[in-house]
């Protein structure tokens, strides 16, 4: 590849060794997003904390680190277009390893410490696996604060290094790193717990990220001297800082059932008065930052018409990508009722597999997205993704019971069950096929986004914009879990309802196929909702510029 020498001592490495340099850190933090999700079960069994009781305190290793993950990013970027790209990639290592020491001896010498401390100025006796689990969740939160740093602050270091031109593939390669890293983070605990304790885990990550320092630090470009005179936002950052976490307790609090109701309900899902203060947060961040000299983010990149319309799409496209993931556990876990208390491992043993042909195929058409925006520009690649997703999608929403029939069967009596091979295979095949299309349409569209967000700002801005890309995606998942499960809840409520009238309680197999039939049905509708939103950014991703130009405006 030509490349463009941009910084000094750029010229130690070439581009493409940087960008397999940065993919290492990037995939292990990525793989910490999810792992603790595959070892949260054997962490509360050692910690002695009941699930029934510490489940809702536990989930808070898996939503504090997302959370923590996302306000880093929010200013990271921005600092690394002030300090340098190779600082503040040490810098975010160094405090994800600590961040990992600090979450394998969190339930001894750490918690002790916090609960003598305690004990001595607060006089307070708290319970001690709970103790362990909240010394663990600041733990995940300090992990979160330096992987954050990592995505963004290598997209902008590739907008550094690489022309104009040739910036798509490895920003492509940045997206299905990343992507790989979260996909392959359930997979790699669930193996890894089976033969280790689940602090080998986060011990593990201390030697790949202190080697992945070390390079960086020996060969990594240390990139342009600060400017004068440049002063980091503080107000800016606060304030987004502020809106992203009422956000996500807006969205993600408040959903316990109304009293004598055993689902929960719409405006049970949602906290108004945290939404009310993320609304409140976002205007004063707009305010600050229009009349900040050094804004956390330049608003007026937004009158660039292809930087506007990669921001939404990246809302709508992520808003879709959660519908994806939720859809398939749910489906499975409907769909083999009967077989979970028999046989549980088969059961998330297909959910793995079937998830995997959605984000696999997700990972690597990030890649062949940013081939095909090389060649045919960032509209074409873009809008190709859409409607790849929308067609995926739409044959989601086509998950009919005899789908759900015969992967039920497939369970029960196998491949000479009732149905038939035919059938079973039939039924097995469009259900991957539709995930498979659905994940590689949305994987295309990850690289012209960025490519396209990138090539809009200056390089003294590429960091916060770069940062943006990942955060607008997150949102959109956030907005799409939390209004989709409780349409789901609801939905699925009522089809029960109306399906069980009249019946009697004996008839466990009718009940079971109207569940079956019922929560089909809600993710046949789910799917066909993300569908229609992924087919409504088709408009949006024409407005993205043919061919890449670097800080220009169409």
């Amino acid at each position: 590849m030509n490349t463009k020498q941009t910084a000094p001592g750029a010229g130690r490495l070439s581009p493409n060794a940087i960008l397999a340099l940065v993919s290492v850190p990037i995939f292990i933090g990525a793989l910490d997003l999810t792992v603790i999700s595959a070892v949260l079960p054997a962490l509360m069994a050692d910690l002695g904390i009941p699930a029934q009781t510490g489940l809702n305190d536990a989930a808070w290793m898996v939503s504090g680190y997302l959370l923590a993950y996302t306000i880093s990013m929010t200013f990271m970027g921005r600092v690394s277009d002030i300090w340098g790209r190779q600082r503040v990639l040490l810098l975010g290592l160094a405090i994800f390893m600590l961040g990992s020491i600090w979450v394998a001896l969190a339930p001894g010498w750490p918690a002790q410490l916090v609960q003598w401390l305690l004990r001595r100025t607060l006089h307070l006796r708290p319970d001690s696996g709970f103790l362990k689990l909240y010394v663990l969740i600041a733990g995940r939160v300090v992990q979160a604060f330096g992987a954050g740093a990592l995505v963004p602050v290598s997209m902008a270091l590739i907008g550094d290094v690489f022309p104009a031109q040739q910036r798509a593939v490895p920003l492509g390669i940045i997206a299905g790193v990343d992507t790989a890293g979260w996909v392959l983070g359930h997979l790699y605990g669930g193996v890894m717990v089976q033969y280790f304790a689940w602090p080998v885990l986060f011990w593990l990550n201390v030697p790949l990220a202190g080697a992945a320092l070390l390079v960086l630090a020996r060969w990594l470009p240390a990139g342009r001297p600060q400017p004068r005179g440049m002063r980091f936002d503080w107000g800016g950052a606060l304030l987004v800082s502020l809106m992203l976490v009422a956000l996500n307790l807006g969205l993600n609090t408040g959903a316990d059932a109304a009293p004598g109701s055993p689902m929960p309900t719409v405006a049970a899902a949602f906290s108004p008065g945290w939404l009310l203060v993320a609304g409140g947060a976002l205007l004063a961040f707009v305010l600050v930052e229009w009349r900040s000299a050094q804004p956390l983010l330049n608003l007026g990149a937004f009158r660039n018409r292809a930087f506007s319309a990669a921001t939404l799409l990246n809302l709508l496209l992520g808003f879709c990508l959660m519908v994806g993931l939720v859809s398939v556990p749910l489906y499975i876990n409907t769909v083999t009722t009967i077989m979970q208390r028999l046989e549980p491992q088969r059961a998330a043993l297909l959910t793995g597999y079937l998830l995997s042909a959605f984000t696999l195929p997700m990972a690597l058409a990030a890649i062949g997205g940013g081939w095909v925006a090389q060649r045919a520009g960032n509209r074409a690649a873009a809008l190709l993704g859409c409607a790849l997703g929308a067609a995926g999608l739409l044959a989601m929403s086509r998950w009919q019971v005899q789908h759900s029939a015969a992967i039920h069967a497939l369970f029960t009596q196998g491949p000479r069950g009732l149905l038939g091979q035919a059938q079973l295979q039939q039924g097995a095949a469009f259900v991957t096929g539709s995930l498979l299309l659905a994940g590689s349409g949305l994987g295309l569209t990850l690289a012209p986004i960025t490519t396209t967000v990138v090539d809009a700002v200056p390089e003294g801005e590429r960091g916060s914009a770069a940062a943006l890309v990942i955060i607008m995606r997150l949102i959109g998942m956030s907005v799409s879990v939390s209004a989709m499960t409780t349409y789901g809840l609801e939905r699925s409520h009522a089809l029960l309802l109306a399906g069980t009238a009249g019946m009697q309680l004996a008839d466990f197999a009718a009940q079971v196929q109207v569940l079956v039939n019922s929560t089909t049905q809600v993710i046949d509708e789910m799917a066909l909702i993300a569908a229609l939103v992924c087919a409504l950014a088709l408009p949006i991703a024409a407005a993205l510029q043919r061919r890449t130009a670097p800080g220009t405006a169409e």
